[in-house]
């Protein structure tokens, strides 16, 4: 057998260890053995010689390194303790049964929920976008939206065709084609719905579009307020 520095099965450097197992050779009278690896205090077992020993009679593992006996070994004696391990959480990459998490949960990576994320209070912050409770999303950017529906909740980030200077051809950044755009050049206030600009004078009282037109349908309204002025075809593309 390889040397395992007086281990059997796995050693504490191993990950996700279970159980550890050292075992002394004193060569004098010895009371005080110091279990390398360390353990949790209630689950280490201590056998004298193959004798099971009984905690608090025959000895104490209270500090989580150290096992004392009560009466010394001595020379020609073997002891071994044998730690029960808890998992190493650096380690675990599944359960089979439920698992709680009593402080705070940190994910380096990514995170994929095949359930439903369920609480009081959802707190997800990430690249920049903050879901403050399970129904409440807060970010900054225009034409940004969500839609809840049902126990789905639907995020659009708006691209390119709601802001700047359109659509990219490619979204590759180093393709050709993700430096040329297209736009709408027309757009249609639907029959039923209305459309009002109304633009503040810390605003320059100015709303302005990529778009060359505007068709109104039957039905439709399209109100610019009073001191508000709207530009078409800012980019000049529909001439």
């Amino acid at each position: 057998m390889a040397d395992r520095s007086g281990y059997i099965g796995r050693a504490p450097s191993d990950s996700s260890v279970t159980i550890a197992r050292q075992h002394y050779n004193p060569t004098g009278v010895q009371t005080d053995f110091t279990f390398n690896s360390g353990y949790t205090v209630g689950l280490i077992d201590a056998y004298l010689n193959g004798v099971k020993l009984i905690e608090g009679n025959d000895y104490t593992a209270s500090d989580g390194s150290t096992v004392g006996l009560t009466t010394a070994a001595i020379s020609l004696d073997t002891l071994e303790l044998v730690a029960y391990k808890a998992f190493n959480l650096g380690f675990v990459n599944s359960s089979v049964a439920d698992f709680s998490v009593g402080a705070n949960l940190t994910v380096a990576g990514n995170a994929t929920f095949n359930g439903t994320v369920t609480g009081a209070t959802v707190g997800i912050t990430s690249a920049g976008y903050n879901v403050g409770t399970a129904k409440s999303l807060n970010f900054i950017g225009l034409g940004n939206t969500f839609a809840v529906e049902g126990d789905a909740v639907n995020i659009s980030i708006a691209g390119g065709g709601g802001g700047g200077l359109g659509t990219a051809l490619s979204e590759v950044k180093a393709e050709p084609g993700s430096q040329i755009f297209t736009t709408p050049r027309n757009a249609t206030i639907s029959a039923g719905s209305s459309l009002y600009i109304d633009v503040s004078a810390g605003d320059g009282g100015v709303a302005f579009t990529k778009l060359g037109r505007i068709h109104v349908a039957a039905g439709a309204t399209l109100h610019v307020g009073s001191g508000s002025t709207l530009a078409m075809d800012v980019l000049n593309l529909f001439l």
